[in-house]
């Protein structure tokens, strides 16, 4: 899985959408209206088993851990 800059995106939540249930879109459009734009805020690394979600601020990180995990 391809990984971020951790100069740009020093922060990183790893979730496994099929095991907590979540639907990506639904994750997104959260995103969206929390955090702003994607690439503003936060970004993301899709992959087979999981999504890798990027932060640029600490606190948003753990916000959407506590939101999604």
């Amino acid at each position: 899985m391809r990984v971020l800059k951790k100069e740009l995106w020093p922060y990183r939540v790893a979730l496994d959408v099929e095991e907590t249930g979540n639907d990506i879109y639904e994750i997104e459009v959260w995103l969206g209206k929390t955090m702003g734009s994607f690439k503003d805020r936060w970004n993301a690394v899709y992959g087979h088993s999981g999504t890798d979600f990027y932060f640029r601020r600490g606190q948003d990180a753990t916000l959407f851990a506590l939101k999604w995990s």
